[in-house]
């Protein structure tokens, strides 16, 4: 069985995700991280590392998106500091081919 210890905390029943209608307008993002994070989990990593590998692919799909970065603004995530966020994203777009140093 896997699932985010947060859910556990929160009462939230297997099989279901919550959103909180703060995160309404940013649910794509939300949604893609955390299965992202449930995928590595599955793959046997865990929990931190699970996220920011998550957190990485997330990157490496909407850097280019001006609102995923307003995401990060408006609801700061500490697996991955903004700036370090932002030094990923100016990797991915400078064209790394060595997604490992990504992770």
């Amino acid at each position: 069985m896997i699932y985010p210890p947060t859910a556990d905390r929160l009462g939230i029943p297997l099989n279901e995700i919550w959103l909180s209608e703060r995160l309404r307008n940013f649910e794509e993002y939300v949604f893609f991280q955390g299965f992202r994070e449930i995928w590595y989990r599955y793959l046997g990593y865990g929990v931190g590392e699970a996220r920011i590998r998550a957190r990485v692919d997330e990157a490496l799909r909407f850097c280019n998106d001006s609102r995923w970065m307003k995401y990060f603004e408006e609801f700061p995530d500490g697996s991955v500091p903004m700036d370090c966020l932002k030094e990923m994203c100016i990797a991915i777009e400078d064209g790394t081919k060595d997604i490992d140093v990504l992770y």
